[in-house]
């Protein structure tokens, strides 16, 4: 036997493979994309880990001891794509925007007494997202009666989750698998606050929970359509809009292009976090500020330098330094981690023979290679 029967003939050439040295401890992956032109690319990812209880002398967080591994896999809190994710695959191969992440985190009380609603704000220099949270809450209604929003309970604190923003999903009957339709608020099919008319009809229900996510200066209101969908992790991949992102798969798009891209495929699709968190690429040392994310009230501390970049060797010329920009920043609450996601891409026709990751003074190097030249 030759090998595995029924693989499918896939029409693409990739490009050659260079050399790739990764000098640094964190751990770092090379890989190959096209874009919507066919035309190859290479892309090197690299994910640092960082100690959010230890600053150094400038205020910037330091290095974790332990770095933790590029994930591979779309993470879920619960079932896979019902429920929120906690972080995506590394592997993405472009972000033309840093995503905003936060995983295993709550917002806490003020002065750690029992409230019915507070706000929430995380700023990273000139950029800044504010929202209110508020203790359980319920969606009711008498026999002939409006939707009426019941008074929050006082809590401590509450989990920043997508299935506590405006959204949910109805289907009947709601146990069938087979169900006569299936309905769902598409921004965010997992949450709470949504109120479908067929649904409602047929199950009579009288009592539903309500969102406790609340855009900054417009309180939700009962029942409400449209409402801004809050949260601070990763939106689903099916989800809108990022799903109109990901482009057209249709019976054109099998004939005359398969297995690539969709002509009208947007990279903007591999940003995982909500509009208001895409930022530009940040430089490092700016300063972040965490309101009410953390038991202490007000959290400060600066994004650490990134100093990870490629040293290209050309099939001609002299070696190159490529900068790897930083297109993923993942606080992680629960273990008081910051992660940094780095990552570049470089075009296969530029005739790369060797990759390095590294961590080079690139003006100490240009100095020294003046000095030389004097």
């Amino acid at each position: 036997m030759n090998g595995p029967e029924n693989l499918i003939d896939v029409p693409i050439t990739t490009a050659p493979l260079p050399k790739v040295q990764n000098h640094t401890r964190f751990p770092s992956q090379y890989y190959q994309m096209l874009d919507v032109s066919d035309q190859v690319f290479h892309v090197v990812v690299c994910r640092q880990t960082f100690n959010l209880r230890q600053v150094d002398a400038d205020g910037c967080v330091v290095l974790a001891d332990g770095q933790t591994p590029l994930v591979a896999s779309d993470q879920f809190y619960r079932q896979i794509n019902l429920s929120s994710l906690i972080q995506e695959s590394d592997f993405a191969p472009y972000k033309p925007k840093c995503d905003v992440l936060f995983s295993y985190c709550y917002a806490h009380a003020p002065q750690e007494q029992p409230s019915q609603r507070w706000p929430v704000a995380v700023s990273i220099g000139e950029w800044q997202k504010r929202f209110q949270v508020t203790g359980p809450r319920l969606l009711t209604r008498g026999d002939a009666s409006d939707w009426q929003l019941t008074e929050p309970e006082p809590v401590l604190k509450v989990p920043i989750c997508y299935e506590k923003a405006y959204g949910g999903s109805f289907q009947w009957p709601t146990d069938s698998q087979e169900p006569e339709f299936v309905h769902r608020e598409e921004r965010n099919p997992i949450g709470s606050g949504y109120l479908d008319e067929e649904w409602l009809e047929k199950s009579q229900a009288k009592e539903l929970p309500a969102p406790q996510m609340e855009a900054f200066d417009q309180a939700f209101t009962a029942p409400a359509k449209d409402y801004p969908v809050i949260g601070l992790g990763a939106i689903g991949r099916w989800w809108l809009p990022r799903r109109i992102q990901a482009g057209t798969y249709d019976q054109e798009w099998k004939r005359q292009r398969w297995p690539r891209l969709p002509m009208d495929f947007e990279f903007d699709y591999w940003n995982c976090a909500p509009k208001d968190q895409q930022i530009d690429y940040p430089k490092g040392g700016e300063t972040v500020i965490l309101t009410h994310l953390h038991q202490r009230p007000e959290v400060r501390f600066r994004l650490p330098k990134f100093p990870v970049k490629l040293l290209l060797h050309l099939d001609v010329g002299v070696p190159l330094f490529k900068p790897m920009p930083v297109d993923t920043l993942l606080f992680d609450m629960k273990n008081l981690q910051l992660i940094v996601v780095q990552r570049a891409q470089i075009a296969a026709q530029s005739g790369v023979d060797m990759i390095e990751v590294g961590t080079w003074d690139i003006e100490a190097a240009r100095a020294a290679n003046a000095a030389k030249q004097a």
